[in-house]
């Protein structure tokens, strides 16, 4: 049998040889586009989705003044409501305008024309929970939920301004 592979081997024409061997750099080029690839979408998702949170105090602002004011206006509201002067929904639109225009003389955002999606998206978790408390009455269509939650909305509002700083906000 041995014949047999020799005669085989001797008797093969010149035109038949091995296998072709590749170049190695078109192995390195194959890996350095994969790890390329790789690179790319791990920085794309890095750079999208990193929070890139600026600084919310707004320079300048002497804050024990603007919270003693905006105190003052929740009061003078939870007065008006107690006395019936006016419902407790305008109660919670004005808390929510008070709390708004707080957060917009103490820091960067633009509270007064933020939505409360927009709110969730870039504030401060203890605001986006006084604006949820605040806001269902606000809409609602009767009284009754709004003159429910109205002490707990201002008792809420209230601690917002009293003791937030936006130097120290987490959001």
């Amino acid at each position: 049998m041995r014949a047999g592979v020799e005669v085989l081997a001797v008797d093969l024409p010149e035109e038949f040889t091995g296998p072709v061997g590749y170049a190695d750099r078109w192995v390195w080029i194959a890996v350095g586009l994969a790890v390329a690839l790789v690179v790319y979408y791990v920085l794309a998702w890095w750079l999208t989705r990193a929070p890139r949170r600026p600084a919310l105090a707004r320079p300048g602002v002497v804050l024990p003044d603007v919270r003693q004011q905006h105190l003052a206006r929740i009061d003078r509201i939870e007065a008006e409501v107690v006395a019936g002067r006016i419902t407790a929904r305008d109660g919670h639109q004005q808390l929510s305008e008070v709390v708004r225009d707080y957060v917009a003389a103490v820091t960067t955002l633009p509270a007064r024309t933020m939505a409360l999606a927009d709110f969730r998206g870039r504030a401060p978790v203890a605001l986006v929970e006084v604006l949820e408390l605040v806001y269902p009455p606000e809409f609602a269509p009767d009284d009754a939920i709004a003159h429910d939650l109205f002490e707990t909305a201002v008792d809420r509002a209230r601690g917002l301004v009293a003791t937030w700083s936006p130097t120290r906000s987490a959001a």
